[in-house]
């Protein structure tokens, strides 16, 4: 049965790989074969048939996608708000849809939508009609930072989108959830740590600041914060001892009841507490999937079977593929079944024997598995995080039991008290609060320490697997075989952190959403060109695209930074850039940046042919216009400049402007880009960065028509990207050598894989 299980979960698992769905009629035909064969050949038949399963189900999401129709305009929509607001400005929630337009829906959509000034103090469990302006699943596409789009899709949402002021926007029904009612209590409370209480208690995380984020993961304890696991299992404890208190008092009390069995009615009435717990949790996934493995658990319980650890996980997989097949697109999935098996991995391998069962025993297990988690959990955290936390196992040790024993039960009693004494409710919710002020003392203490932490560069997968080869093996038994030749395990790693020198540089237009940011690097350094946009909402481009990605390849400074001008846009996120990693020097068209600069940087040759003075200009004519080249390739950097700059432009350089790759101008106006201009840069390459089905509808037809025209009348043709479509676009050159540019495209050459890429519209 086991080995049925594992041919299923590992078909499933393959559609992380996969470029590209199946097609329907190869799907169905596989389908036919599996129902013909699964009996003589069951292995076979479970892997096909968890290849159809995922196939399947990507289909169906597919089905899911709004029409051409429902994009193009305003959109009248009738649902119910699924997920906790707090906000009363500025909120973004999950809307459960149930009808666009006039169209009831069978199967409902969740669409994810941002209001600026709702009309109504917005609630979790309301119904409402809003009129909105949606688009497909849509996010930034880079080496390093959040990937929002394969998010989205792991969380199944179908739609992002605005809700536009309009009087039809409708307050249906104002009944408001269970969980957003106690929620609204607590936070009444004047309690100075209540974002924590609130992640703590009902799992919502809204109100942590980036500077929260970053105690909790560089201290290794974000898990903590995260209803999972190990607080279900800790209400599931208390409930089952409480049950059996209650129920066992009933039992000797009366003889009629002496026939049941109290701890098979205890662990069958422990599902419903924990369920109960799971609602206040929002039934988020990690929750649901603890639960899950609790019922398998008990069901196996109650029914006399008994399964080792491993066939309860091969069971608890499967079943949560087939319930909840998109989660495991989601990063949580990995590092919660990573860290269950982990945890039995240890307790197998260094089993607590029961004549040594004593507080120094279970201390001793305590910190023995924090180790040994930190340990084997490293290359996955590392790989996906790039950073290295070494304060984590000792800090864990002691949070663990902190939270998990001291915390989370009195949050819960708060929680119960509520409903009926708030009084009491507020004394309990105040002790929590002063315990966790003295938890985030001790957590911003271990902090303090230089080497709490460090990030490190982003490697390979590939690398990461033979680290965490390395270590499993370090911890398995020896079998007679000599470890030492384990080291081998770690050369690619080593291959990695030697110092390397390239004879190439590279030139990356950064998919920034509606903005611009370029990044030139060569011998490990850098230099930005813009820096992307910065929002009333705190989201920014340099925290959130251009830091991950200078950290990802180990650089810890730059050397210079070029704003063109000054809409946010372009020099929006320069504060938060400058706050995140040091720069030598900013050069800007009101000051360096303006015509005849010129500098050599690494050996490249760096010239600002625009403008002459940028005061005399309007913002966007005024761009810091330069030109980056080697003595065969080179990249022009326009900013935002519009026809009449490049006729002068033109006038003036009638040579100099000739290059390789152009970054077109104003992300694709029909204000720009000149039928002149293009002819006489004659790049080979012309990068578009701009938003996703952006309000401008840029790049504008009328000027692809033009690059189209140009390319009729010469003998190379140009090659077109669009960041909304290819995402991140780099260029790799041989430096002052006469080879082809190299390009790769996020989307389809770095990550091109079909559940995380854009989705256009049916």
């Amino acid at each position: 049965m086991d080995s049925k299980l594992f041919s299923f979960i590992a078909a499933s698992f393959t559609s992380l790989l996969w470029t590209s769905l199946p097609s329907i009629v190869f799907t169905f035909l596989l389908l036919i074969c599996t129902c013909l064969i699964i009996r003589k050949y069951q292995h076979l038949g479970c892997f096909m048939l968890g290849i159809v399963w995922m196939a399947s189900v990507g289909h169906w999401q597919y089905t899911l996608q709004l029409s051409s129709e429902q994009i193009s305009q305003p959109t009248q929509i009738t649902g119910k708000v699924s997920s906790l607001v707090i906000a009363e400005q500025n909120i973004r929630f999950n809307l459960k849809v149930t009808q666009i337009e006039d169209q009831h829906l069978f199967f409902t959509k969740t669409f994810r939508l941002s209001w600026r000034e709702p009309a109504w103090q917005v609630q979790q469990g309301q119904q409402v009609t809003l009129l909105v302006k949606v688009k497909p699943p849509h996010g930034l596409a880079n080496e390093a930072g959040f990937n929002y789009q394969q998010w989205l899709f792991s969380e199944g949402i179908n739609a992002t989108g605005y809700v536009k002021s309009h009087v039809e926007n409708t307050l249906l029904d104002d009944v408001k959830t269970v969980r957003q009612t106690l929620l609204n209590r607590m936070l009444a409370f004047p309690l100075p740590h209540r974002s924590w209480l609130a992640a703590l208690t009902f799992g919502y995380r809204g109100l942590l600041q980036p500077q929260d984020w970053h105690l909790v993961q560089k201290t290794g304890v974000a898990h903590l914060i995260a209803i999972s696991g190990l607080h279900l299992a800790l209400v599931a404890s208390i409930s089952y001892v409480l049950i059996a208190w209650i129920v066992g008092g009933l039992i000797s009390r009366f003889y009629s009841l002496h026939h049941l069995n109290l701890h098979n009615l205890a662990m069958f009435l422990t599902l419903f507490p924990t369920l109960a717990y799971s609602a206040l949790a929002g039934f988020g996934l990690p929750t649901l999937r603890a639960w899950l493995m609790l019922l398998l658990f008990s069901v196996c319980f109650l029914c006399n079977k008994h399964l080792g650890a491993k066939s309860l996980i091969l069971l608890g997989l499967t079943c949560f593929i087939l319930l909840f097949p998109l989660s495991i697109f989601g990063l949580s999935f990995w590092l919660s079944f990573s860290a269950v098996i982990i945890i039995c991995f240890v307790f197998w391998r260094w089993p607590v024997k029961q004549r040594d069962f004593s507080l120094v025993a279970i201390l001793s297990a305590m910190v023995k598995l924090q180790l040994f988690l930190t340990l084997l959990m490293l290359p996955l955290v590392a790989w996906q995080f790039s950073y290295i936390s070494i304060v984590s196992p000792f800090v864990n040790i002691i949070a663990v039991p902190a939270v998990t024993m001291v915390l989370v039960p009195i949050c819960l009693l708060g929680v119960m008290c509520l409903a009926f004494k708030p009084d009491w409710a507020f004394s309990l919710f105040s002790l929590a609060d002063q315990i966790l002020s003295y938890g985030l003392r001790f957590l911003n203490f271990a902090l303090q320490f230089d080497a709490s932490f460090f990030n490190i560069p982003a490697f390979p997968a590939t690398v990461w697997c033979f680290v965490f080869l390395f270590v499993s093996c370090c911890c398995l038994p020896s079998f007679g075989l000599n470890k030492k030749y384990l080291y081998l395990l770690l050369l690619p790693l080593a291959s990695h952190l030697l110092p390397q020198r390239s004879n190439t540089w590279q030139i990356d237009v950064l998919d920034v959403g509606q903005g611009v940011a370029v990044i030139i690097s060569k011998n490990k350094h850098a230099i930005i060109y813009d820096v992307g946009a910065s929002y009333p909402s705190g989201f920014n481009m340099a925290d959130s695209v251009l830091l991950p990605i200078l950290q990802a390849r180990g650089l810890s400074k730059v050397d210079l930074v070029f704003i063109s001008h000054g809409d946010n846009d372009h020099g929006g996120s320069l504060p938060q850039l400058l706050k995140g990693i040091q720069v030598s020097q900013v050069l800007t068209n009101q000051d360096r940046c303006q015509q005849h600069f010129a500098i050599n940087w690494q050996g490249l040759s760096i010239k600002a042919l625009w403008p002459d003075n940028a005061l005399k200009y309007s913002d966007n004519n005024g761009s810091c216009v330069i030109k980056v080249s080697d003595k065969f390739h080179s990249i022009l950097l326009p900013g935002d400049i519009d026809k009449s700059i490049e006729k002068q432009l033109v006038e003036l350089y009638p040579k100099q402007l000739k290059a390789d790759i152009l970054l077109a101008a104003h992300h694709g106006s029909n204000t720009s880009s000149s039928s002149e201009f293009i002819q006489t840069v004659g790049a080979e390459y012309v990068v578009f960065s701009q938003g996703f089905m952006n309000r401008w509808r840029f790049p504008r037809p009328e000027v692809l028509e033009r690059f189209e025209q140009v390319n009729n009348n010469v003998d190379t043709q140009a090659k077109i990207f669009t960041t909304s479509d290819s995402g991140q676009v780099s260029f790799i050159m041989e430096y002052d050598l006469p080879k082809p540019i190299v390009v790769k495209t996020f989307r389809q050459d770095i990550y091109p894989y079909w559940y995380a890429n854009v989705s256009r519209p049916k």
